[in-house]
């Protein structure tokens, strides 16, 4: 169908432009449809009627291949590319009207799913009523790109409302389309309907503009069981098996289509994890109240009963304007809602109480729900909902990374701060935490691989790879599980770095989601976000003496940042007393070992902080009332705040350095106290060599391998090492 709206948009260009007579010109730039790992559809749109093909083949230089749009002249084309291999890369070309309209470079390009059932790594983008178009929308998406830098997701999930305020065409057109253009470009969409969309579309007769704009499986062609509608669909992609429902337009009744569908999909999948994403959601109190709202109540207790018999592991949703992230939950299906289903008050963070456990051997051991309807318009709400583990009131989005059996869950802040953590781990297992990919090392600094671990696990091997995963050295063979190892990193040249944690019996197994970068000069965060500080919140004056390094801080309590009182974004929860204490303290111990050149400190707080440095002030705010003790802070009326500061070089000193931080309240009424801080040093490494690993029988002391770590027994090619195909690794070269 073309709008009114549309074809006056078309005769303006047309009056505007000097365009060939019979030359095409794009509105829609290309998009992936229905990606499976045999076919994929590219689609795309141009301001008039023109034919379409698309040019494609394995390599930007070599588009052998060509496949005709069926539209004819038309403004639409969605061309459909079959016979394609499993998990392979290929690039292409649209051309309407016999000339180049986009493609044919480096940047053009789509990669078929992996075979159904893989466990190799992959990475998912959930985002959830983000369409107005806006800087806000904007900003979410580039605070995603920069988190993932060379490591892009393999899907893009959505979760309804990416055109506001109607869902019309022109709305698609410059709300999500041109939005995204260059995501979508090489990433497939899969979408569930919102209630705008249902503004200007229809589910009974699949017709409107997010019906026409979408190519989606009806005949159970992506796998699952066919739907028979677009409205409500599923799909498998590697080892999980996600399922879209439409709660805005389509019946919700128990025995109605959707759900007997439901019913029939659920028990048809024998894929490790299951994942349903739709609109409404059974449990927020952001802009909207799933206690009081009849979409959302019918989902909670119509469809959460039918996939948690079938096992779900994961819900998104989106509507209720705000970031919501649940405990582990079973059986929350009554009205009002209360907490009585939380099976799991943890807080699920693997630098925290640990990750979400289950046995995935039956249903019933729990789910997690996700609010992401933060994706790009005005946010609301308190978020003070019973089931829910952390809620934060900011625009963002949402990384989902999949590896083998545990999945992780990442909050991207729309200013790229990452301010929830969260996996599930399916049986024993191990997780990587840090570096967990994106980060640059330099050369020569000292960095903790850390990991958390799930059952019994009492010894481990650590190994690194320079080669994105293809060969490995060992580091450290029968470690004493503590959850971390110190590791000087080597000076070799290369982006395609991880590292990977083994079980010592090789059963258990995980890496970096994404490589890390080793640099010969770069950034150390030498003090993270989210970082496990020493604190005292006893309203005892320690005096000036707790600033020294050699100060005995073993008596105080030890908590992950934020830390702080009267919020629901904290981590630690602090002592709130009445009246409140003027102040608290905290500190923490790191080593710098290479040259520092630079440094860069951030601080959040509320409502004063003072920071020192191996004894020396190197930030204030807020507090003109001095730094004792029983001095209140002089403003801080915001909450969060955040300030920045450039070190002087000559503040840290080799090996360890101690900040000691002081975080003050503006009287004793105050209602909230937040901190958490990041210092980043820039460094300067040794010289970097070629990624290679050291000849067979080389002993590497600075690797701390005492074995000869590079010969077929520790490489991850030999099917004898330690992370053998059939169980620790399964598929890493899918990663």
């Amino acid at each position: 169908m073309i709008r009114t709206t549309r074809l006056l948009c078309a005769v303006a260009l047309a009056t505007m432009v000097a365009t060939p007579a019979g030359a095409a010109t794009l509105e829609r730039h290309p998009y992936l449809q229905r990606t499976t790992t045999t076919e994929t559809t590219i689609a795309w749109t141009t301001w008039l009627p023109s034919t379409g093909e698309v040019h494609w083949g394995e390599a930007p230089d070599a588009l052998v291949n060509v496949t005709p749009s069926d539209a004819g002249a038309a403004n639409s084309h969605q061309v459909q590319i079959t016979g394609l291999s499993p998990d392979t890369t290929y690039w292409y070309e649209v051309h309407g009207d016999g000339s180049p309209l986009a493609g044919g470079d480096d940047e053009h390009f789509f990669r078929t799913n992996p075979a159904t059932g893989t466990r190799g790594k992959f990475r998912v983008w959930v985002v959830g009523d983000s369409g107005t178009g806006g800087l806000a929308q904007a900003a979410v998406r580039d605070a995603m790109l920069g988190y993932v830098g060379a490591a892009p997701p393999d899907l893009y999930l959505h979760v309804g409302d990416m055109a506001y305020g109607d869902g019309e065409y022109f709305e698609f057109s410059w709300n999500f389309y041109a939005m995204y253009a260059d995501i979508l470009r090489n990433t497939t969409v899969w979408p569930a309907m919102g209630n705008h969309e249902g503004h200007s579309s229809d589910s009974d007769t699949q017709t409107g503009p997010y019906y026409e704009g979408y190519v989606l499986p009806t005949a159970g062609e992506a796998g699952g069981v066919a739907s028979g509608t677009e409205a409500y669909y599923s799909f498998d992609y590697a080892n999980v098996h996600f399922i879209v429902l439409d709660s805005h337009d389509s019946p919700r009744e128990p025995g109605g289509a959707m759900l007997t569908w439901l019913e029939a999909d659920l028990a048809a999948t024998a894929q490790e994890w299951v994942v349903a994403y739709w609109h409404h959601p059974p449990y927020t109190k952001g802009s909207h109240d799933s206690d009081v709202e009849g979409q959302l109540i019918d989902m909670r207790e119509n469809a959460l009963p039918i996939l948690e018999a079938g096992g779900v592991d994961l819900v998104l949703t989106g509507h209720s304007h705000i970031y919501e992230r649940s405990f582990l939950l079973h059986g929350a299906y009554d009205t009002p809602t209360t907490d009585a289903g939380v099976i799991d008050f943890g807080d699920g963070r693997p630098t925290g109480d640990g990750p979400y456990a289950k046995d995935g051997a039956n249903p019933g051991e729990g789910t997690i729900h996700i609010v992401a309807g933060h994706g790009g318009t005005g946010v609301d709400g308190d978020g003070d909902h019973p089931v829910m583990a952390y809620a934060e009131v900011e625009n963002g989005s949402v990384i989902l990374d999949f590896h083998q059996n545990r999945l992780a869950i990442t909050n991207v802040r729309y200013d790229g701060l990452v301010t929830d953590e969260a996996a599930l781990v399916k049986g024993d297992g191990l997780l990587v935490v840090a570096p967990d990919g994106g980060e640059t090392l330099p050369a020569g600094s000292t960095t903790g691989i850390t990991w958390s671990t799930v059952g019994d696990v009492p010894t481990v091997d650590v190994q690194w790879s320079c080669d994105g995963g293809e060969n490995w050295w060992m580091l450290a063979e029968g470690l004493a599980n503590a959850g971390s190892w110190d590791w000087t990193v080597p000076a070799v040249d290369t982006s395609d770095a991880l590292v990977r944690v083994t079980s010592a019996d090789g059963a258990l197994s995980d890496e970096s989601d994404v490589p890390f970068e080793v640099a010969q000069e770069g950034t150390i965060t030498a003090v993270p976000w989210g970082s496990t500080w020493a604190y005292d919140d006893t309203g005892v004056d320690n005096g000036y003496d707790w600033l020294d390094l050699a100060y005995d801080d073993s008596a105080w309590a030890a908590g992950p940042a934020q830390l702080g009182y009267g919020e629901t974004d904290q981590a630690t929860t602090l002592f709130d007393a009445e009246p409140n204490f003027p102040s608290a303290y905290f500190r923490q111990v790191f080593t710098v070992d290479p040259s520092v050149t630079g440094a860069t400190l951030t601080a959040l707080y509320d409502d004063g902080i003072a920071v020192w440095l191996n004894g020396n002030l190197v930030m204030s705010r807020d507090m003109l009332w001095g730094t004792d003790y029983d001095a209140w802070a002089s403003g801080g009326n915001d909450d969060n705040q955040l300030a920045f500061e450039w070190l002087a070089l000559g503040a840290f000193v080799p090996g360890d350095n101690i900040l000691s931080v002081m975080v003050k309240q503006r009287d004793d009424d105050s209602g909230d106290l937040s901190f958490d801080l990041q210092l980043q040093v820039d460094v300067i490494g040794d010289a970097l060599g070629p990624c290679e690993l050291p000849p067979e029988g080389d002993d590497d002391d600075s690797a701390g391998d005492d074995d000869d770590s590079a010969d077929d027994d520790d490489s991850a090619d030999d099917d004898d090492d330690a992370t053998d195909d059939d169980d620790a690794t399964d598929d890493d070269d899918a990663a």
